[in-house]
């Protein structure tokens, strides 16, 4: 139970943890048009994790106020900080923290980091990337263990999770059709994958921090016991330069998972929010 909840979490917060080899897309747009600017050092999202009526979680994505040089390069300095609350602290105590370093030039990752901890299972990783070789560098340690060196491949540009949450938010959602698939290419867990996303057009969408202009985009989940089909995985991102994630619903077989924005600050742009 421990790993399936870890991976509800990290898929909400991230939006789009779609697996690897999805035998079908139905339009796979090519040529994607990234913009610049669409967060800064200083941003912090706060979210709260539902399970059907519980509140079970909260999350928070942020970026370090101060850029970070790694390689001598300047990076943005992200975190993701996920933990259970209230009614889920009896089934699994989780405090999971992912951090990201991103090129502030290629907007590509040079180092990525996880400290899990879901009850008893425990885990620290660290991944360097060399962008211009392709490869990666992998170190782990669990508890009572020595640690595990791995290296790997990867292709041209790769990201990490948070790198290719991030890429997602740059991608200029006005030049795509409803039906278009953003395919983003990603490494995690000593294993190459893409991120695959539907667009699915303009909607409004009301959440705890109010109403805003949303774009509605369906991450491509894989045939597994956990998700509910291939759309199982609706999110809301704002209509504005910023594309901060606004609401995830997750449909699985268990039951139903919401993932909603509570609360923002330090934001690069003006928001799209209705008011009241």
């Amino acid at each position: 139970m421990k790993k399936d909840l870890f991976y509800i979490i990290s898929i909400s917060v991230l939006v789009s943890l779609a697996a690897a080899n999805q035998a079908e897309e139905l339009k796979k747009k090519e040529n994607i048009e990234f913009e610049k600017g669409n967060y800064a050092p200083g941003e912090e999202l706060k979210y709260r994790l539902h399970w059907g009526p519980f509140n079970a979680g909260r999350a928070t994505i942020s970026v370090s106020n101060e850029l970070e040089k790694v390689n001598n390069k300047s990076t943005f300095n992200i975190a993701v900080v996920g933990r259970t609350v209230g009614l889920a602290e009896m089934s699994i105590k989780i405090r999971d923290s992912w951090k990201a370093n991103i090129d502030t030039g290629t907007f590509l990752p040079l180092r990525a980091s996880r400290d899990i901890a879901e009850g008893k299972y425990l885990l620290k990783e660290e991944v360097l990337f060399d962008q211009d070789k392709k490869t990666v560098k992998v170190t782990r340690k669990h508890p009572d263990r020595n640690f595990e060196y791995y290296d790997f491949t990867v292709p041209e540009n790769v990201q990490d999770i948070i790198g290719g949450f991030y890429q997602l938010r740059r991608v200029n959602f006005n030049k795509l059709t409803i039906g278009d698939t953003v395919v983003v290419k990603a490494f995690f867990d000593k294993e190459n994958f893409n991120f695959r996303v539907r667009y699915k057009g303009k909607v409004k969408i009301d959440t705890d921090a109010g109403e805003f202009n949303a774009i509605k985009i369906v991450p491509l989940m894989p045939k597994n016991k956990l998700f509910d089909g291939e759309e199982s995985v609706v999110a809301y991102i704002s209509d504005d330069k910023n594309k901060i994630p606004l609401k995830a619903e997750v449909k699985m077989f268990v039951g139903k998972v919401k993932l909603e924005l509570t609360d923002f600050k330090g934001l690069k742009n003006k928001v799209n929010i209705i008011p009241d």
